[in-house]
């Protein structure tokens, strides 16, 4: 399997990455994923599609290029991961939403649902400007470290565990500009 050695910053720990899900396999998905929601939504006025700041962004865009339903497209920045692999389970709002949802379908578009804290917690947000319906969007769905009893209600991959990037998914900033999906290896110096 094809995999890319970088030098980390941080103790002179190196990341390998292997290829996990080719940007052919992606756009399978998400065109799989665009048509499933067009039929959803057919016939209704518009949809509001918030996007989950930073990593959801790559995803967004090329799900919205497939979407046949009219759509209004929003995005929220929240953080619990800062420069670790794990959520620290506080969930931090760093930007809100432009738009009203009250009465509006609403479809969270997220990069991947992991423990579920992050999301319980936006959930809970945005019932409070009680949308007519809300819904998840999530490319990946990781459930190894799920905490909280969420289901995404679209889902591009199943992921049992492992730390990914690429397409949007970042390590501390890091690749994502990488246009496949790849987990993280972290290496010792002497490996």
């Amino acid at each position: 399997m094809w995999s890319l050695e970088h030098p980390s910053p941080s103790r002179g720990v190196k990341e390998r990455l292997r290829l996990l899900y080719s940007r052919e396999q992606i756009t399978e998905r998400v065109k799989m994923l665009a048509g499933t929601i067009n039929q959803d939504y057919s016939g209704r006025q518009e949809i509001i599609l918030i996007g989950i700041l930073k990593g959801a962004f790559v995803f967004l865009a090329d799900l919205i290029r497939h979407l046949t339903v009219p759509v209004i497209i929003d995005f929220i920045q929240l953080s619990s991961y800062g420069a670790y692999t794990q959520s620290s389970g506080q969930v931090m709002k760093l930007s809100d939403l432009h738009h009203p949802i009250r009465e509006k379908d609403v479809i969270v578009v997220e990069d991947i649902l992991d423990s579920g804290l992050t999301m319980r917690f936006l959930l809970e947000e945005l019932q409070k400007q009680h949308p007519r319906s809300l819904k998840i969007c999530a490319l990946i769905d990781k459930r190894h470290r799920r905490l909280m009893p969420i289901e995404a209600d679209y889902v591009g991959f199943h992921l049992e565990e492992g730390f990914v990037v690429g397409y949007g998914i970042d390590y501390n900033e890091k690749y994502r500009q990488l246009p496949d999906i790849y987990t993280v290896e972290f290496l010792s110096p002497q490996s």
